[in-house]
């Protein structure tokens, strides 16, 4: 079943009622919906898709629950499932936007290119795409290899409907850091840090732009950073493992040349 079992929201909660086994005291669908959204934003994708299904155990008619879910399912790297979610979100709310580029996202990624980018394709071409619908194909662009200058002109699109919102920015580096364009990534994440500083997520997104390109010193404060920030980050953890080494080497390295 594997995540399926958090996306549960058969039958309708009883009332909130605060108790001391309740982690979710006197909360309804849409503080559930802001909490996922938070987590989501934030790195925390396992605690974001259980929000969101007690959001929609709440209403069912809660498309942003819907859209959050598959969108954290990607970042897990769940993407047969973000797939088959797509496709019963869409059942109930056919023709989204935003819910056919989160299927045409995860498809791209899950190895299935020219069916993705048709679905982002699809999602563009309907009524009012949103910032999340042009990242989303700019960011399928990226992937299948379709031109850099494209990918950005869609990034450009997204920022002109929703300008200096550091979320979008930071998505944006992310998504040319996961193609290994850190020079392209610099930008934007920079820009993210200057609205929102000391987010873990982005402190750990900075360190790998950071250390792609080489500037090891400012990856590993980043790493050390978001370690300080999130007690037991572990992809900042490992990051950071990871650059120790290489410093260790390289200073070993050159200790041996300078004997020469």
């Amino acid at each position: 079943m594997g995540r399926f079992s958090k996306l549960d929201f058969q039958g309708q909660p009883p009332a909130a009622v605060a108790t001391s086994e309740d982690p979710w005291p006197n909360m309804d669908a849409h503080a559930c919906l802001k909490l996922g959204e938070q987590q989501y934003q934030t790195g925390h994708y396992e605690p974001a898709l259980t929000a969101y299904s007690r959001a929609l155990r709440f209403d069912k008619g809660v498309s942003e629950a819907w859209i959050g879910q598959v969108r954290s399912l990607i970042c897990l790297e769940e993407f047969s499932e973000a797939v088959t979610w797509s496709d019963r979100a869409l059942e109930k709310f056919f023709g989204s936007p935003d819910l056919l580029a989160c299927k045409g996202m995860a498809l791209v990624r899950s190895g299935r290119p020219a069916r993705g980018m048709e679905c982002l394709d699809e999602a563009i071409e309907l009524r009012s795409p949103s910032c999340w619908v042009w990242h989303a194909r700019g960011d399928g662009l990226l992937r299948t290899g379709q031109g850099a200058a494209n990918a950005k002109r869609c990034f450009l699109k997204a920022q002109e409907i929703d300008p200096q919102e550091w979320r979008l920015e930071m998505r944006i580096g992310i998504s040319y850091n996961e193609v290994r364009k850190f020079a392209e990534a610099r930008p934007y994440l920079l820009a993210a840090a200057r609205s929102a500083p000391g987010i873990p997520l982005l402190m750990l997104y900075l360190g790998t732009m950071h250390e792609g390109l080489g500037e090891i010193s400012l990856a590993r404060g980043f790493y050390e950073r978001a370690l300080a920030a999130r007690r037991g980050y572990r992809e900042a953890q490992t990051a950071l493992d990871r650059v120790s080494a290489t410093g260790v080497c390289a200073r070993l390295w050159q200790g041996l040349r300078s004997r020469q």
